[in-house]
């Protein structure tokens, strides 16, 4: 199980490296923000896509192809944005390494096949702190090393660095990872219907509270996509960051909080509050801190800024956390992975949205237009989140 962790911190900080930096790609070449943003929601749909493909097939063949095949992909990936003289191959790039994020599905499958019932939660907790890890060394590192000049930045290491680092993790499956599925296991798997995410969200639209959830998620990644996929160009706008190398602390400050708040606060937090008033809580943050940004960016506040990062980081942490934790209770133990499934792709579903649009509203509008649109989304998930709460007695008893 370590050694399933060790491959998604590796693949997790390589997609991290890339993260604040790529709009600086696309600009180089000759792009906007609005071709920006369209490059970066290509990863999303790609992923939108590849996960439950990925994931079954991972069931046919068995997890160890499915993975080592995800980390040829994605290395091949950030050679193509390494070397990238045109925007078309910039879009290739981050189409590709969208299909190739799927392995998640297979890395997944991986735990739930080498653990216990008693154990599942503990694998699965491995998996958040290897997304926690890669998201706080991931982004950093890639801000270091572009250096301190958005005019001049080094692109092309901190993509040989994500090469690199998928390689690592390739070595690592090859050498170290057996396989968990047996060929008894994976004949019985294919025997099992499948039901397609369109039928799924059919059959789940009808249940009490799982409709709040999938619009819940779709509106807050939404606007999460909004404002974190545009912010290297928004700092840089403001004069907030002079270079790539001043995103550094900010991301390394919001890495962080995320990760205490979803690691370690969050059990504590939940015990003594409750999920539903984190929910509503966490909604609200995310509002004050979209605010806070926007002031920030008005007086150029390098550390006005941070600190509206970090309170968006602790309030997308809260929200996340809490989200998935009531959905699951909607769900009965045989459905979890189907529920679960499609309010992961309603998700990814308004991450692509949310991404797709924040660069033209950006150039079209105002450098502050996706603050503001977020805000008003992350209002209308605070009454969802009232919603959900005042009609969770009267559909699960408890």
């Amino acid at each position: 199980m370590l050694i399933v962790f060790l491959v998604i911190v590796l693949d997790l900080v390589g997609f991290g490296v890339m993260v604040p930096i790529l709009a600086y790609y696309v600009v180089q070449l000759g792009g906007g923000p609005e071709l920006a943003t369209f490059c970066m929601a290509l990863y999303a749909v790609g992923m939108l896509v590849a996960t439950p493909v990925l994931g079954r097939l991972s069931d046919y063949y068995g997890r160890r192809p499915i993975l080592m095949l995800s980390m040829v992909g994605a290395i091949a990936g950030y050679l193509l944005l390494g070397f990238a003289e045109a925007l078309w191959v910039v879009a290739l790039s981050r189409l590709l390494a969208g299909l190739m994020a799927g392995n998640i599905a297979a890395a997944q499958a991986y735990i739930t096949d080498t653990t216990s019932i008693e154990n599942r939660a503990r694998g699965m907790g491995l998996i958040g702190a290897a997304f926690g890890l890669g998201f706080v060394i991931g982004p950093a590192l890639g801000s270091y090393l572009a250096g301190d000049d958005f005019a001049t930045a080094n692109l092309f290491l901190p993509a040989m660095l994500s090469a690199s680092l998928s390689g690592a993790a390739l070595l690592a499956i090859i050498f170290l990872l057996p396989e968990s599925l047996d060929p008894a296991q994976r004949e019985a798997l294919r025997n099992e219907p499948h039901v397609g995410r369109l039928q799924a969200l059919r059959e789940l639209w009808g249940r009490p509270l799982i409709p709040h959830f999938l619009v819940g998620v779709l509106v807050f990644n939404t606007g999460a996509g909004l404002v974190e996929s545009i912010y290297p160009l928004w700092v840089r706008d403001t004069g907030i960051a002079l270079g790539p190398r001043d995103l550094m602390p900010l991301l390394l400050v919001s890495g962080i909080v995320l990760s205490m708040v979803q690691g370690g606060l969050i059990g504590p937090l939940t015990r003594a509050y409750g999920e539903h008033r984190l929910f509503q809580l966490g909604a609200l943050g995310f509002s004050l801190a979209m605010v806070g940004t926007v002031i920030a960016g008005e007086n150029s506040s390098y550390y006005g800024a941070m600190a509206a990062l970090a309170l968006q980081a602790a309030s997308a942490a809260l929200v996340l956390t809490s989200m998935q934790s009531l959905v699951s209770q909607c769900a009965g133990p045989t459905e979890r992975g189907l529920v679960l499934g499609v309010y992961s792709s309603a998700g990814t579903l308004g991450r692509v949205l949310g991404t797709l649009v924040t660069g033209v509203i950006f150039a079209r509008l105002h450098i502050e237009s996706p603050y503001a649109v977020a805000v008003l989304l992350m209002l209308c998930l605070f009454f969802i989140a009232r919603s959900v709460q005042a009609h969770w007695r009267e559909h699960l008893g408890s």
